[in-house]
């Protein structure tokens, strides 16, 4: 048989992938941000679209075919709040909310080890509006970094490295695990077009997460 599937709504039913280790750790602690590069996992344990997002230099994938970027994450993926409450709690903040909350994965001695796969939407295409971007800079992210040139239409955007998966218009590999806004450097698939940039002072801005500025993107995974 041959059967059309619609395109956002079957996306609706990738998952985010099991997490294990600190990274997965904490009250509410997010996983990933929505506007987050996602890679589609091949591993050959599962035959589900699942999907994690892009990370440091040091572990950017080692498979070509995890290196293509799939889409970016539509929502925010985060802990349970098992620290403090009893597992799958959730705040009054969250029902109504876009976020997923990842369960709590187990050891054999009733430990909690990571997170379990949780459904997530993925974004392909289209033209949308984020604030999960970045760009090359001089200083420290959230303090002191400055970014030397504008955002500007038709700039190209690709996987950063290092920041949580956000597109930059950086094409200069990272070399190490400093968070600089260079891209990952065996991640050279172009993500997106800038529709509408901002000025080199507004990407300051929101690199250093004192005021937001949202950027519009048309998607070209």
């Amino acid at each position: 048989m041959f059967v059309p599937r619609h395109p956002v709504v079957e996306n609706q039913f990738c998952s985010y992938g099991a997490q294990t280790g600190t990274g997965s750790a904490g009250v509410g602690g997010v996983i990933c941000y929505a506007g987050a590069a996602l890679y589609l996992s091949n591993s050959a344990s599962n035959q589900e679209a699942i999907v994690y997002r892009y990370d440091l230099q040091s572990n950017e994938p080692t498979d070509a075919s995890e290196r293509i970027p799939f889409g970016l994450s539509m929502q925010k993926v985060k802990t349970d709040y098992h620290q403090v409450h009893p597992t799958m709690f959730f705040m009054p903040g969250d029902l109504g909310s876009s976020d997923v909350i990842a369960a709590p994965t187990y050891d054999g001695a009733g430990n909690i080890t990571g997170t379990a796969e949780a459904p997530v939407g993925v974004a392909h295409l289209g033209i949308w509006d984020t604030v999960h971007y970045t760009a090359e800079f001089t200083g420290t992210a959230g303090t002191d970094a400055v970014v030397s040139s504008a955002i500007t239409p038709g700039a190209m955007m690709y996987v950063g490295a290092n920041c949580g998966a956000r597109l930059t218009t950086s094409n200069s590999g990272a070399s190490s695990d400093t968070y600089n806004g260079t891209r990952l450097p065996n991640v050279t698939t172009v993500v997106a077009r800038v529709v509408k940039g901002v000025s080199a002072a507004k990407a300051t801005a929101n690199i250093n997460n004192t005021t937001l500025y949202p950027i519009r993107v048309k998607l070209l995974v």
